[in-house]
């Protein structure tokens, strides 16, 4: 087998496996063959820009490999911002505050959390 030939084949074995692992299901055949290429793609980036080792991080595959850069943005920036007219306006007023200390430490009140996947949340 030629190593073209072989190359192409790990990779749709890493697809494969990939698709296990994110649980994705394509509706057809096409659909799988163009989120293959996409995939394909996706993958010789992220080596490409982890062999060349100029930044202090590392990009993987991760669930969002068989997505253009136009779809994984369209998913994930979908923030509308709400305007408020001037009629919409509300004052607000502090009362009844009670002595408020000069700095809080959020982690010791167990209100800071590890970092994860904010989704849609944000850009």
């Amino acid at each position: 087998m030629s190593r073209t030939l072989q190359d192409v084949s790990l990779m749709y074995e890493r697809h494969e496996q990939w698709m296990v692992r994110y649980g994705r299901v394509y509706s057809d055949n096409d659909e799988k063959e163009k989120r293959f290429q996409i995939y394909k793609e996706n993958v010789a980036l992220i080596e490409s820009f982890n062999k060349a080792n100029n930044k202090p991080y590392k990009l993987g595959v991760n669930e969002f490999a068989d997505l253009t850069n136009e779809e994984f943005k369209a998913s994930r920036n979908r923030f509308k911002g709400h305007m408020c007219s001037q009629n919409e306006l509300i004052s607000f007023k502090y009362e009844n505050v009670t002595a408020v200390p000069s700095t809080m430490d959020w982690r010791k009140k167990g209100a800071v959390t590890p970092i994860k996947d904010q989704g849609q949340c944000g850009k």
